[in-house]
């Protein structure tokens, strides 16, 4: 097995390579929608209405979030 790894980018290094920061939301993406265990139709919904937003779904949950807590207060 080859284990010889090419680091593409460090924490702490300037900006991301935007293909390093596609995978690492997509990841984050993912996770939140694990983590909120939501019906499959609706973790459909809101990847379609992220996708047509051009928002991640980390973004797209938090305006949401953000939005109904104003309207709350």
């Amino acid at each position: 097995m080859n284990e010889t790894v090419n680091v593409i980018w460090k924490r702490g290094e300037k900006n991301m390579p935007e293909k390093a920061k596609h995978v690492v939301e997509a990841a984050q993406d993912e996770l939140l929608l694990k983590a909120l265990q939501l019906p499959a139709e609706v973790i459909d919904t809101i990847r379609y209405n992220a996708e047509k937003n051009a928002q991640t779904v980390n973004v797209y949950i938090s305006t949401i979030v953000i939005e109904r807590l104003r309207t709350a207060s």
